[in-house]
């Protein structure tokens, strides 16, 4: 099938998917970023509020605040493998054309691990997987260690916190509600004897 491509068609194909590698890779960035700001800030706000004393209301919209950032961060963690299975997508079409052009032949006198293809991560250099099952190597697990497991981690924390602050306002309404309604008038009873 690539033989009824001509050369230049190749290569304007390539041109165009790595523009789509670059655009994939400042997409998922950019989207990672919102999220983590966003979280940072929805923590930041929700921690300070639980400082106040207020009322029930108060305590409710807390827990809101809590529940909408572990909402987000979850969703952010999601955004993040989505992105990076785009970011993998365009790789293999990027090998795909870079194979039918030949830009992965051997050159003489370098290196044969050294060729002309742009495999700036480790998992790029793994063309035979991904030219013989790009399904396969798309969906792989990400690896520990790697910048796109360790921004899920960082999110997932948040999520962690996020679910603890609910706990916590919880806690903290049961103990107002509590002493309200049960210890409060026992109190007054005590006092009116």
């Amino acid at each position: 099938m690539a033989e009824s491509f001509s050369t230049d068609k190749l290569l304007d194909l390539y041109k165009i998917a790595v523009e789509e590698y670059r655009f994939e890779v400042r997409l998922g960035w950019d989207r990672t970023m919102y999220f983590l700001v966003l979280n940072s800030a929805v923590l930041s706000v929700a921690t300070g509020l639980l400082k106040l004393d207020g009322p029930p209301l108060v305590d409710i919209f807390i827990a809101l605040l809590f529940a909408f950032g572990l909402g987000t961060s979850l969703v952010g963690s999601k955004s993040i493998a989505k992105a990076h299975e785009y970011y993998r997508r365009t790789i293999v079409r990027k090998t795909i054309i870079e194979e039918c052009i030949g830009l992965n032949s051997r050159l003489p006198n370098i290196p044969s691990s050294l060729d002309l293809t742009i495999a700036t991560t480790s998992g790029q250099e793994d063309r035979f997987k991904i030219l013989s099952d790009p399904e396969k190597w798309i969906k792989r697990s990400r690896r520990i260690g790697t910048i796109t497991f360790g921004l899920q981690l960082i999110l997932w924390g948040m999520a962690l916190v996020d679910c603890l602050g609910i706990i916590a306002v919880s806690v903290m309404c049961w103990h107002k509600w509590t002493h309200t309604v049960i210890v409060a008038p026992q109190h007054l009873l005590k006092l009116i004897s």
